[in-house]
C-alpha cells in the first residue's frame, strides 16, 4: 500500500543539459494522449481504469458498484507498462501523470465509483515510484515527482466528497486538512522543477495552489459545522467565520469554475444555517427508529417453495459468509393480516435472523449497529430488513441515518457477524445477501435485486425541540402534534426523500416542509402517515409503540412490493430475449427437425408465461382486495400507501408488457414454416412414390412380357413340360413374376403408411394450435 504521507524523495542524479522539449498543452487531455502515443507509450487502456463504465478487462460490471477482486493487478499491468515506456522519453512520466490526473478528474465529476478512481491514482503513484530510480535527468525527475503529488492531492479531494456523502463532518474536517497539506507539498515540489520543465511547474503550481486554498477552507468549514451540530455554545461565531472564509475563497482570482461551484454550495448551506441559527425550535428525535429495506424477488421457484425451503434448511445457510442465528416459522405480524380471502391466502412467511450489522468509517471507528433479518414472503415480496434505533438524536443524526441506504453512500466498513468479510456500504451487503439466498435455494432459483431499490421507514414515537441543534434534554420542549413539525428546523427531513446526490454538508436545510406527502387517512392530530418515493414516515407522538405496528407493517409491505415487480419485469424480459433469439435466427435455412424443436420449446415457454401471467394477476388482485386485511381502517391506509407508491402505474405497465410479450406472431411464423416445410416434404414424398411406382410398373410389364414370351416360345418349340429342364424354366419365370409383384405391393403399402403418418401429424398439430389459441384467449 502506498504511504500517502511519506516525505517526497529529494535525492536525484543530475543529468546532462538537454535541448528544450516541446510539451503538449497540459490542460488538454486529448493533447496529452496524442503526445504520449507519438512517444510510443501505450495508453489506450488507461481511460477505462477510473471510469465507472470503462472496461476493466476482468471481474464484474458496474451493476453492483463493486470493484473486481483483481482490479489492482489490472491497474499495475496497464500503468506499469505505460510508465516503463514513458520514462524513456524526456518528461514522459510527468506527462503520463498529468494524463491520469485529467482522466480521474473527469471520472470524479460524473461517478460515485470512488474505489476505481482511488485504485487508478494510487496505482499510478506506485508505478512511478517503481520506475523513479531509472530516471537520471534531474529536471525530468523533479517534474514527475511534482505531478505524482498532484495525483495524491486529487486522491484526498475525492476523499473529501466521500466523507461529505456520509454526512461525517469530523472526518470531513480531517480529510480536507490532509488534502490541503498534500497540496502544499505539491506547490513546493512545483517550485523545485527546473528548466526545461517550466510548463509543468506552472501547471502543477497553479492546480495545487487552488486546491490548497479550497481544501483549507473546506476543512475549517467542516470543523465549524461539526461544532455547530454538536451544540457548542460558541459554534455560531465559528460558523460565521467559516462563512466569511468561503466567500473570500469563492472570489479568489485563482479559483476555477469547478472549485467555485463547490464553494458556492458550501456557502449557501452555511448561510442558511446562520440565518436559522436563532430559531429556538430545532428537532430532536427522543425515541424512534430508521429501518432500511432492500426488496428482492426469487424467480424459478414459487414463493411457497422459497418459504418452505427456508423453514426446513435456513439455519444451515451460508449467506455470503454470514451464518443465520435463527429461523422463525412465521413473521411477527398483527392479526389484522388474518384477512378473509376466499382461497385462504394472506401475507405471511418466514424470517431468517442474521447477526447484527456493524458500521464503521475507513479508520475502523464504529458508527452504528443495525439488527438484520431476511423476510421471505408467501406472496413473493421478499426483503432484507436492517433496523437502527434512535434515542436522543438530532436532525443531523437522522439525516446521516437516512443516507445509509443509498448505493452512492460513502465508502466505509460494513461487517455482519464475526467473519472477515467487509462490505463498503449497506447496499453492497444487501445485494450479496439477496443473491446468496438464491444460491442456497439452488437451481432453478434466480434472484432479482438492485442496489438502488431501497426504502427507508422512519418512525417517530417521541420528539422535542430545543434552541440549539443539540440541546440537553432538560431544556427541550415536547412536540405535541404533527402540525408543529412544520415550523421546526429539521422537521422537513421527515418528509424528504433520500437524495441521490449530496452537494454540500447539511444541504437538507434548504428543503421546505412538504405537507402534501402526508396521507389523508384520518386519525389523531398527534399521528401521521406520509410517503415519498423512497421513504415512509409513521409518526405517533402520543401513542404506545404497539399502537402503530399495523401501520409500520403496512408501510413495509407496500415498500417490499418493489422487489415483486422487479422479479415480474425480469421474467418478462427473459422471455422476450428468448423470443428475440428465435427471431434473429435464419429460420428458412433450418431443417424440419430443428424447426419442430423450436416450436415445441416456444410452446412450453408460452405455456409457462400464461401460468406466470395468471399468478401475477391473482397476486395483484389480492393486494388490491380489501380481503387482504381484517380492518377497514388498515385497508384504507394500505390503499393510500399503494396509491402514493405508484402501484397502479406499475400494474398497468406490467399488464402492457404481458400483452406485448404474449404477442404470438413469432410462434405463428414458426408453425407456418413447419406446416409449409411438412407440406413440401409430403409433396416430395408423393412425387417420389409416383416415380417409383412408374419405374416398378414398367419393370413389371417388361418382366411379364418376357415371361409370357418365354412361355410362348417353349410351347411353340414343342417342349415337353413333363421334362425336368422345361418345368424348371417355367417355374423360375413364374417365381420372378411373383417376387416382383410382392415388391411392388410392399412399396405401395409403405407409401400409404407414410401418407397416414403425415395426416396424423397434421391433425395433432391442428389440435395443438387450437389449444394454443384457446390458451391465448384465456390468458
Amino acid at each position: 500500500m502506498l504511504n500517502r504521507d511519506a516525505p517526497l524523495p529529494t535525492d536525484s542524479a543530475a543529468g546532462p543539459d538537454r535541448a528544450p522539449v516541446e510539451l503538449p498543452h497540459l490542460s488538454d487531455a486529448a493533447a496529452l494522449r496524442r503526445w504520449l502515443t507519438d512517444a510510443g507509450v501505450e495508453v489506450a487502456a488507461v481511460p477505462g481504469l477510473p471510469s465507472w463504465n470503462g472496461s476493466s478487462g476482468v471481474g464484474e460490471g458496474p451493476r453492483h458498484r463493486r470493484l473486481p477482486a483483481d482490479f489492482d493487478g489490472r491497474v499495475e499491468d496497464v500503468l506499469g507498462r505505460a510508465f516503463q515506456q514513458a520514462v524513456r522519453t524526456p518528461f514522459g512520466a510527468a506527462v503520463l501523470c498529468c494524463y491520469v490526473w485529467h482522466l480521474c478528474l473527469e471520472a470524479w465529476k460524473c461517478s460515485y465509483h470512488f474505489d476505481r478512481m482511488w485504485a487508478t491514482l494510487r496505482g499510478a503513484q506506485r508505478c512511478w515510484a517503481a520506475q523513479r530510480c531509472g530516471v537520471t535527468d534531474d529536471a525530468h525527475l523533479r517534474a514527475a515527482d511534482a505531478t505524482a503529488l498532484l495525483l495524491d492531492v486529487l486522491d484526498w479531494e475525492i476523499a473529501i466528497e466521500n466523507e461529505m456523502d456520509g454526512n461525517d463532518l469530523e472526518r470531513l474536517e480531517r480529510v480536507a486538512a490532509r488534502a490541503a497539506a498534500s497540496a502544499a507539498r505539491a506547490v513546493e515540489a512545483a517550485r523545485a522543477v527546473r528548466h526545461p520543465g517550466d510548463a509543468i511547474a506552472e501547471f502543477v503550481g497553479r492546480e495545487a495552489a487552488g486546491s490548497q486554498r479550497c481544501d483549507a477552507v473546506l476543512s475549517r468549514t467542516g470543523a465549524a459545522l461539526s461544532a455547530f451540530f454538536a451544540g457548542h455554545a460558541d459554534a455560531r461565531g465559528s460558523l460565521a467565520a467559516a462563512l466569511g472564509g468561503l466567500r473570500e475563497a469563492e472570489r479568489a482570482a485563482g479559483c476555477d469554475r469547478d472549485q467555485r461551484s463547490e464553494l458556492r454550495a458550501y456557502r449557501k448551506s452555511v448561510e442558511r444555517l446562520v440565518a436559522v441559527g436563532d430559531n429556538p425550535a430545532w428537532l430532536h428525535i427522543d425515541e424512534g427508529s430508521v429501518v432500511h429495506l432492500y426488496p428482492f424477488a426469487v424467480r424459478g421457484m414459487s414463493p411457497g417453495q422459497v418459504v418452505a425451503a427456508a423453514r426446513t434448511g435456513g439455519t444451515g445457510w451460508r449467506l455470503d459468509g454470514v451464518r443465520p442465528r435463527a429461523v422463525r416459522e412465521s413473521m411477527e405480524l398483527d392479526d389484522v393480516w388474518n384477512g378473509s380471502d376466499a382461497l385462504g391466502r394472506r401475507y405471511d412467511g418466514t424470517v431468517v435472523t442474521l447477526p447484527d450489522v456493524v458500521l464503521a468509517d475507513l479508520d475502523g471507528r464504529t458508527r452504528g449497529r443495525l439488527a438484520a433479518e431476511v423476510r421471505l414472503s408467501e406472496l413473493g415480496n421478499h426483503h432484507l430488513r436492517l433496523t437502527m434505533q434512535l434515542h436522543d438524536r438530532t436532525a443531523h443524526d437522522l439525516y446521516t441515518a437516512m443516507l445509509l441506504s443509498r448505493p452512492e453512500q460513502s465508502e466505509g466498513q460494513v461487517r455482519c457477524g464475526g467473519g472477515s468479510r467487509i462490505w463498503p456500504r449497506l447496499s453492497a451487503l444487501a445485494v450479496d445477501i439477496a443473491e446468496a439466498v438464491g444460491h442456497q435455494l439452488g437451481a432453478p432459483a434466480a434472484v432479482s435485486v438492485r442496489p438502488g431499490m431501497f426504502h427507508v421507514m422512519i418512525t417517530v414515537l417521541q420528539a422535542s425541540t430545543g434552541p440549539l441543534p443539540r440541546t440537553p434534554e432538560a431544556e427541550r420542549q415536547p412536540v405535541e402534534s404533527v402540525a408543529q413539525l412544520g415550523g421546526v428546523t429539521g422537521g422537513q427531513l421527515l418528509l424528504q426523500a433520500v437524495p441521490h446526490i449530496v452537494g454540500a454538508p447539511a444541504e437538507w436545510i434548504h428543503h421546505e416542509f412538504h405537507g402534501e406527502a402526508v396521507l389523508a387517512v384520518g386519525g389523531r392530530p398527534d399521528e401521521a402517515l406520509a410517503r415519498t418515493c423512497n421513504t415512509t414516515l409513521v409518526a405517533a407522538l402520543g401513542s404506545p409503540a404497539y399502537w402503530i405496528t399495523n401501520r409500520l407493517q403496512a408501510g413495509e409491505f407496500v415498500a417490499s412490493l418493489d422487489g415483486l415487480f422487479a422479479g415480474w419485469f425480469d421474467q418478462l424480459a427473459i422471455f422476450l430475449a428468448t423470443v428475440n433469439r428465435y427471431a434473429d435466427e435464419k429460420l428458412d435455412e433450418q431443417d424440419l427437425t430443428e424447426l419442430v424443436r423450436q416450436v415445441e420449446q416456444l410452446g412450453r415457454e408460452r405455456t409457462g408465461l400464461h401460468r406466470f401471467a395468471a399468478d401475477a394477476r391473482a397476486t395483484l388482485d389480492l393486494i388490491r382486495s380489501p380481503a387482504l386485511v381484517a380492518s377497514p381502517l388498515v385497508a384504507l391506509e394500505l390503499r393510500a400507501m399503494l396509491a402514493a407508491s405508484g402501484f397502479e402505474q406499475r400494474e398497468a405497465e406490467l399488464a402492457r408488457n404481458i400483452e406485448s410479450v404474449l404477442d404470438d406472431r413469432l410462434g405463428q411464423r414458426l408453425e407456418t414454416l413447419v406446416r409449409r416445410r411438412r407440406e413440401r416434404e409430403a409433396e416430395l414424398v408423393r412425387e417420389h412414390e409416383r416415380r417409383q411406382r412408374v419405374r416398378l410398373d414398367t419393370m413389371l410389364a417388361i418382366i411379364a412380357a418376357v415371361g409370357v414370351s418365354g412361355l410362348g416360345q417353349i410351347l411353340q418349340a414343342g417342349y415337353d413340360l413333363r421334362a425336368t429342364a422345361a418345368l424348371a424354366t417355367v417355374l423360375l419365370i413364374v417365381l420372378i413374376m411373383l417376387v416382383v409383384g410382392a415388391a411392388v405391393w410392399y412399396a405401395s403399402r409403405s407409401g400409404q403408411r407414410v401418407r397416414r403418418t403425415h395426416r396424423s401429424a397434421r391433425r395433432a398439430r391442428g389440435g395443438r394450435g387450437q389449444w394454443a389459441g384457446r390458451s391465448a384467449r384465456l390468458g
